[in-house]
């Protein structure tokens, strides 16, 4: 069972791509938006709440990202519900039959992209129940800087320059990460091709496409990167699975855009 948070002011169907690759491979993915932070959200009764722009200070980032971690814990509650035979619907409508006992969660992930990535390390400090986290290129936020995680986590960032220098949060988060952890980098990339909108940018016309911070890599390339170290890192940390372990090593002969920077 995975939970994902995606990037601020975008929306849960901005890394499709890895969820249903994912869910190929026969994850649960619980895609979440997280209102008045993600782009529009609908509520049941209609209503429609969208972004409210936060100040920009470290301050403001951290309360949005203690909330994001709220809102997967709240979801969370309610997948554990639904294990359990509830019906956790808003309008109560009847669910499909055969639910109960179906989810693993005994076996929770959270991933995510920028301000999701740091929600899911949040989440995990928080939450003991997510056992496995990845930060695809998120400045963290919060206590789990200083206090870190007994956990399995995975950072993945994009930036030109030696060692780990997210904004400055990720050195002293590293350094309080007491269980498996490790720092790749996608190479020739940028902050958007971790999303979707690396493979819709070859469609969108150059002057418009310079602005998306996509880098120069190939779109397929970091499509099929992104998809293969999610997956291998799940796959070690919730299923045992190490015969794709190798990807997680840097520099995998079907990858050579995964570069290994610590670990």
């Amino acid at each position: 069972m995975l939970l994902h948070s995606p990037g601020y002011q975008s929306d849960r169907t901005y890394n499709t791509l890895v969820i249903e690759e994912l869910a190929s491979w026969g994850y649960v993915v619980a895609a979440v938006d997280h209102p008045h932070d993600s782009g529009e959200v609908e509520f049941p009764d209609g209503r429609v709440v969208v972004n409210r722009p936060d100040d920009a200070s470290d301050e403001a980032r951290a309360a949005a990202v203690a909330l994001r971690a709220d809102d997967l814990r709240f979801v969370l509650d309610q997948l554990t519900l639904l294990e359990r035979g509830g019906n956790p619907d808003a309008e109560g409508r009847p669910l499909p039959r055969g639910l109960r006992g179906t989810l693993d969660l005994t076996r929770v992930g959270a991933f995510g992209h920028s301000r999701g990535g740091a929600a899911s390390a949040s989440v995990m400090y928080l939450d003991t129940r997510v056992r496995a986290g990845i930060d695809l290129d998120g400045a963290l936020y919060g206590p789990v800087i200083e206090h870190g995680l007994d956990r399995p986590f995975l950072l993945m960032d994009t930036a030109v320059h030696d060692g780990l220098n997210k904004d400055g949060s990720w050195q002293p988060f590293w350094a309080h990460l007491s269980d498996w952890h490790r720092c790749l980098r996608l190479a020739d990339a940028n902050h958007n091709c971790f999303t979707d909108i690396v493979a819709i940018a070859p469609q969108i016309p150059e002057a418009v496409r310079n602005t998306l911070q996509i880098g120069t890599i190939p779109a397929d390339r970091a499509v099929a990167a992104v998809r293969a170290t999610v997956r291998a890192f799940f796959d070690l940390q919730l299923r045992d699975r190490r015969d794709t372990r190798h990807l997680l090593q840097g520099a995998a002969p079907r990858y050579p855009e995964i570069e290994y920077i610590a670990g």
